[in-house]
């Protein structure tokens, strides 16, 4: 009677398959997380340092504002007036904070064109990010 050499039950082996199981699902469950774990917006600015700097609020609306003036929502360009509108589709739902992410570079009128932006659409508190 022969038995394969696989099944033989006087011989330990190892179970190479469910580890390489294992092994998949924890690369893929630690590249889903560092996903989750970086910058939604990706747009690539550098924000002004200040000692005094505070945490995020929860209901606010971050608008990038680059050096050559461009804005963005959500990662997404936006125009003046479509940025009215996001601003005003917002601030119906729930009182709403506007934070306004700009580049170090970026003159201080643009920065207040987008401050005039969120007033225009009804918002009065406005922030500027800075890092600490």
């Amino acid at each position: 009677m022969s038995r394969s050499r696989y099944l033989a039950a006087d011989e330990p082996h190892i179970e190479i398959i469910p580890m390489i199981d294992i092994m998949m699902f924890l690369l893929i469950f630690f590249m889903v997380t560092m996903l989750k774990m970086i910058d939604v917006s990706g747009i690539k600015i550098n924000v002004p340092q200040a000692s005094t700097a505070a945490p995020l609020p929860k209901m606010s609306l971050t608008v990038t504002v680059r050096k050559d003036g461009d804005l963005y929502v959500d990662g997404k360009p936006v125009s003046a007036e479509m940025l009215t509108q996001a601003i005003k589709e917002r601030a119906a739902a729930s009182k709403l904070e506007v934070l306004i992410a700009g580049d170090k570079e970026v003159s201080l009128e643009n920065l207040l064109h987008v401050m005039d932006i969120a007033r225009t659409a009804g918002v009065e508190d406005i922030g500027i990010a800075a890092k600490r």
